[in-house]
């Protein structure tokens, strides 16, 4: 039993720092407002109701309760970006609690994720409110939305990971990941589905993780058709790939971290 109690110590120690960051972090973005977390569903719906009413102007193929798809895939969008954007500086945005004590550097970025995270699913949870009174759940809403969280927290973290852990040694990659959210938007088939993507471009979406992910969230909530057994198998190894990398070189830096910050 000691043996036992002494190897989870450190796990349990861990998870109970993770924890006690992620709360931290969760008081201190909505520290103030008068709607706290309701602004993870403001800030999409604004965005649908702009973006809705521009691009259906443009829109070739009408796509079915555009509106329900186009918020679906904002609120994933919103979650990756945003944790993307604070993960990455955070290593050296918080080099004074780094010099001052010794823990897991690893708790800082993914701290920043899961509160991100909780934030998510709370939005999300209102959102099924008006979805289920329109009657667009698909049949299988709750496996797909369990995949898609799986896969969206997965893939945030492994990114925020390497991100963070390279930004302490070249300072660029916080403004080149700000540079390739912007590309990513347009890459991802958020605005628009991704059957009018041109044939021979078709493989960029589909070595993309985040096309996997927003498509389950559309077909759970506004039936729109899901991805394909072979582009989740594809998207699952590179995540997989991506978590490997994202801790391995987190890891191998983070022992340096005290002199570069």
């Amino acid at each position: 039993m000691s043996v036992f109690n002494s190897s989870t110590q450190p796990t349990r120690n861990y998870l109970d720092f993770l924890q006690a960051m992620t709360e931290k972090e969760l008081k201190a973005r909505y520290k103030n407002t008068l709607f706290g977390f309701l602004w993870i569903l403001v800030n999409p719906l604004l965005q649908m109701i702009v973006i809705g009413f521009i691009f259906r102007l443009f829109i070739k193929e009408p796509i079915e309760n555009y509106f329900l798809y186009l918020f679906a895939g904002l609120l994933v969008w919103n979650f990756f970006s945003l944790s993307l954007t604070k993960a990455t500086p955070s290593i050296v945005n918080e080099r004074s609690l780094i010099k001052k004590a010794n823990f897991p550097r690893s708790v800082i970025p993914l701290s920043i994720v899961l509160s991100n995270f909780v934030q998510l699913v709370l939005a999300y949870l209102l959102f099924l409110i008006p979805v289920i009174y329109l009657g667009t759940l698909s049949n299988l809403w709750i496996l797909e939305s369990i995949f898609g969280f799986i896969f969206l927290l997965s893939f945030t973290a492994g990114i925020g990971l390497l991100t963070s852990a390279l930004n302490v040694r070249f300072r660029d990659i916080n403004f080149f990941v700000q540079a390739i959210l912007i590309l990513w938007f347009y890459a991802t088939p958020i605005v628009y589905s991704v059957f009018v993507v041109p044939r021979n471009l078709i493989w960029l979406w589909r070595i993309n993780p985040l096309t996997s992910v927003v498509q389950l969230f559309q077909k759970a909530l506004s039936e729109a058709p899901g991805p394909g057994p072979a582009m989740l198998l594809t998207n699952s190894i590179i995540i997989i790939f991506v978590i490997v990398i994202g801790y391995s070189i987190f890891y191998k830096e983070s022992k340096n971290f005290d002199d570069w910050v």
